[in-house]
């Protein structure tokens, strides 16, 4: 899903809750623009917000995108993907790609070293604790929270791409 900078636009489709609602809470949590890729030519309306094209984008899903962020990537910009929502197979135009010197970034949180989880983990910490973490529908963010018993409710609905984050309370007896 391709990010504009220094604006921010996140381009997505409709996600369970409807185009409106989701669009509407990527506005709280701070882009700027919102495109539906869906129900919109993508490549043409990123390229009007910015016509040189973004620095970075931040993937989920490189297979099926690999083209669209082909189409808005400027030169020197940079892919990084962090998860793969089927496909695992991607086939890339090296020409194209060699002559924009894109950069692709694959990012593992497991595999990062424990060093920076404690390190990101400090900082989270820190920010929680300054208030500079919103969350709830207000931020962009809702929270849907289950009792360890409704474990299993829990993961149906990451399964079915619930909008918000998914909470477990291990501590309810």
């Amino acid at each position: 899903m391709p990010a504009i900078g220094p604006s921010r636009t996140v381009v997505m489709p409709t996600a369970q809750g409807g185009a409106v609602k989701v669009g509407w809470l990527v506005v709280a949590a701070g882009a700027d623009h919102v495109i539906n890729y869906r129900e919109t030519h993508a490549a043409e309306e990123i390229r009007r917000i910015a016509p040189n094209g973004v620095d970075q984008i931040v993937e989920v899903a490189p297979a099926q995108n690999a083209e669209l962020d082909l189409a808005v990537i400027r030169n020197r910009g940079s892919v990084a993907v962090y998860a793969n929502n089927g496909g695992d197979q991607m086939s890339l135009d090296v020409r194209r790609h060699f002559s924009l010197n894109v950069r692709y970034q694959f990012v593992l949180l497991y595999t990062v070293g424990m060093a920076a989880v404690h390190a990101a983990a400090e900082d989270i910490n820190a920010a929680i604790a300054d208030a500079a973490l919103p969350v709830g529908e207000a931020a962009g963010l809702p929270l849907h929270r289950f009792d360890l018993s409704d474990t299993a409710a829990a993961h149906t609905a990451v399964e079915e791409s619930i909008v918000g984050k998914v909470l477990i309370d291990g501590s309810a007896g």
